[in-house]
C-alpha cells in the first residue's frame, strides 16, 4: 500500500464539495467511520492504516485538517486542479505540500486552521500569491490567536495595546517605527503645552498584514 500523505491530492478530491458545517462538530469514533472522509485521500490512507491512524487520527489534527479542507468546497474541482497543475509544473508540490502539512499538524488553536483555509482559497482563486500564502501560515502558527482576531476589520488597530502590537510586530505583521519626538515637541509648542515628550514605538499595518485582515476572516 502506498501510505504517502499528499494533502494536495485531498484539496483536488470532489469528496470536499461534500464537506458540511455539522462534520466540523462531530466526535472520532464518527469521523473514522464517515464515508466522506475516507473519499479524501488524506483520511483514507490514514484510516485503513494504524502506523498512519496512529500519526494523523487524534481529533484535534483532524479537525484541524477538516477546517482548513472545508474553506475550499466552493471552489470548483477543475479550478482546485488548474492550482495544484500549476505548482507541479514549477515542481513546488511535493515541498509546500509537505511544509503545509506540517504547519496545520503543529497549529495550537482550530481556528488558525480555518484562517489558513480562508486564505489558501484566495490563493487559488489567484487574489494571493502563493509565496505570501507560505509566509502567513509561518506567521499565523506563531502568533497567538486572540491577537490576530484583534486585527479583523481593524487595519488602524483601534483598541489594540501596545503589548499586543509588540508581538505582532514580533510575529512579522507590524512594522515598527520610533516617535518622530521633535514634530511633537513642535506641535506642543504651538497648542501652548509644556508636557514632556519621550520617543515611543509607534506601529503600522505590514503588506502582509493587510492581505490576513483582507482575506483571513470572516465577512
Amino acid at each position: 500500500m502506498n501510505d504517502k500523505i499528499d494533502i494536495f491530492e485531498s484539496i483536488k478530491s470532489d469528496a470536499i464539495n461534500e464537506l458540511s458545517p455539522e462534520i466540523l462538530e462531530t466526535g472520532l469514533d464518527y469521523l473514522t467511520d464517515s464515508e466522506v472522509l475516507k473519499d479524501i485521500p488524506i483520511f483514507g490512507i490514514a484510516f485503513k492504516s494504524y502506523n498512519l491512524y496512529q500519526r494523523v487520527t487524534e481529533t484535534f489534527f483532524i479537525k484541524k485538517l477538516l477546517k482548513f479542507l472545508f474553506e475550499l468546497r466552493e471552489i470548483p474541482l477543475l479550478e482546485r486542479e488548474k492550482f495544484i497543475k500549476k505548482l507541479e509544473i514549477n515542481q513546488e508540490t511535493n515541498k509546500a505540500g509537505e511544509k503545509l502539512l506540517i504547519t496545520i499538524n503543529r497549529l495550537n488553536d482550530i481556528d488558525k486552521a480555518e484562517i489558513i483555509g480562508r486564505l489558501f482559497k484566495k490563493t487559488i482563486l489567484g487574489k494571493i500569491e502563493f509565496e505570501d500564502f507560505s509566509r502567513l501560515t509561518h506567521i499565523i502558527d506563531n502568533a497567538y490567536i486572540h491577537d490576530l482576531k484583534l486585527l479583523k476589520n481593524n487595519i488602524y488597530l483601534r483598541y489594540v495595546n501596545d503589548d499586543i502590537k509588540s508581538s505582532l510586530h514580533q510575529v512579522g505583521l507590524l512594522n515598527q517605527n520610533i516617535s518622530d519626538v521633535e514634530r511633537q515637541k513642535r506641535f506642543l509648542e504651538r497648542v501652548g503645552s509644556k508636557s514632556d515628550v519621550q520617543p515611543k514605538f509607534e506601529y503600522k499595518v505590514n503588506q502582509y498584514c493587510e492581505i490576513l485582515v483582507e482575506h483571513g476572516f470572516k465577512e
